[in-house]
């Protein structure tokens, strides 16, 4: 059983994660919309600052251990999905192979 302190240790670090990444969309938002403004015929420049800065806040959620948080979130990538998706496709297959073909047949 997981203790209430780790949990709560836990919901302050995604806490912390949430306010990095709304950070990091405000900023870049000002940064591009002040590149439309300024420099549009320029080089793309605010890409440089997003993708620095995505990794930075990716390898920071790797290293606070959230980032499994994240993927649990993400049901396709988990076990469970891929055998309930193994599951359903069998049965499909099965249940169309039941199917009589007369039906077909006019």
């Amino acid at each position: 059983m997981i203790k209430e302190e780790e949990v709560r240790k836990k919901v302050e670090l995604l806490k912390q994660i949430y306010a990095d990444g709304l950070m990091f969309a405000i900023v870049n938002v000002i940064l591009i919309f002040v590149w439309t403004m300024v420099d549009k015929n320029t080089i793309f420049w605010p890409k440089y600052v997003i993708v620095i800065w995505g990794i930075s806040l990716i390898f920071k959620a790797y290293l606070m251990g959230i980032l499994p948080l994240f993927f649990n979130r993400l049901s396709f990538l988990t076990a469970e999905w891929e055998e309930n998706k193994i599951k359903e496709l069998t049965g499909s297959h099965r249940e169309q192979r039941r199917v009589p073909l007369h039906r077909y047949r006019k």
